[in-house]
């Protein structure tokens, strides 16, 4: 968050009658999230062993962030580009990017939780123009849904950059029964899709879910069965520290009991959430 949106969060909170530097602040007191997974990788249990025999009651292996399943990584960073990995949480695999608009487009399909699976770089697809001459393209990314596995191969372009290399057509030509395995739909998205304040709200995501603990969450789920309407988040969490209530407030969002007053604005500029009762059900 930027300088300029901190004062656009304290003026908003001003006007609704919150001010946060009159928070009291307790002398040498610091808030720890204590995350039930590692942050990165995961520990698997190779097995369990009762015996008294003055060894470890269980043998554990730690398995490190896997590389991305992309056929062509990108290259090396230079001064005017960014290129980078993002380690995924939801299967403990890294995911490229060679662009910024690309790291936002990842954080989007990350933070999505109908999307299950989410391929960088997938293997080149050929397909036949209209002069009959035979040519290749290549997508940015891969999503696959979760029940009905519909898939979706994902181009991501700026917009001033799209009649340039004419990839309007090419999606066009492409979607006309060249597909094939590689994907149900293919689609064109650029920076009016992948916003700046959609970007923050999923990388906010992101971080939840890697630092989620299922007490915080429990505790404020049991909450939800108090809230009618729209509530202010400083109020649905009063009772946990604050950091530890926003996580559990985002790992709830993803989950789908929460739905955020506008999810094209930042979270934390519009903090009302209100609860999705028919998941709510679901999990009682």
């Amino acid at each position: 968050m930027t300088k300029v949106d901190q004062i656009i969060r304290m003026m908003r909170e001003l006007d609704r009658g919150y001010d946060r530097t009159q928070m009291p602040v307790v002398a040498g007191s610091r808030t720890v999230l204590r995350p039930d997974k590692p942050l990165h990788g995961r520990i698997e249990t190779l097995f369990s062993d009762d015996e008294h025999d003055g060894l470890p009651d269980e043998s554990r292996l730690s398995i490190p962030t896997q590389e991305p399943t992309a056929t062509s990584l990108p290259p090396d960073r230079t001064q005017g580009h960014v290129r980078g990995y993002l380690p995924n949480p939801r299967t403990n695999r890294s995911v490229s990017y060679a662009s910024t608009l690309e790291r936002i487009c990842a954080y989007v399909l990350i933070a999505n939780a109908q999307i299950h699976s989410v391929e960088d770089q997938p293997a080149a697809l050929y397909y036949e123009k209209e002069s009959g001459a035979e040519h290749s393209t290549r997508f940015d990314y891969r999503a696959v849904f979760g029940g009905n596995r519909y898939t979706i191969a994902i181009a991501v372009r700026p917009s001033r950059l799209l009649d340039k290399d004419g990839l309007r057509g090419t999606i066009s030509r492409v979607n006309d029964g060249f597909l094939g395995d590689t994907a149900d739909e293919a689609i064109i998205m650029t920076e009016n899709e992948l916003t700046y304040p959609l970007a923050w709200n999923a990388k906010s995501t992101i971080r939840a879910l890697r630092g989620r603990t299922e007490e915080h969450c429990e505790w404020l789920t049991h909450r939800l069965k108090d809230v009618n309407g729209w509530i202010e988040i400083r109020h649905l969490i009063k009772g946990l520290p604050n950091s530890c209530g926003w996580n559990a407030v985002w790992c709830l969002i993803f989950d789908g009991l929460l739905k955020p007053w506008k999810r094209d604005e930042m979270l934390t500029n519009v903090p009302f959430v209100s609860v999705d009762r028919a998941k709510l059900a679901e999990v009682r």
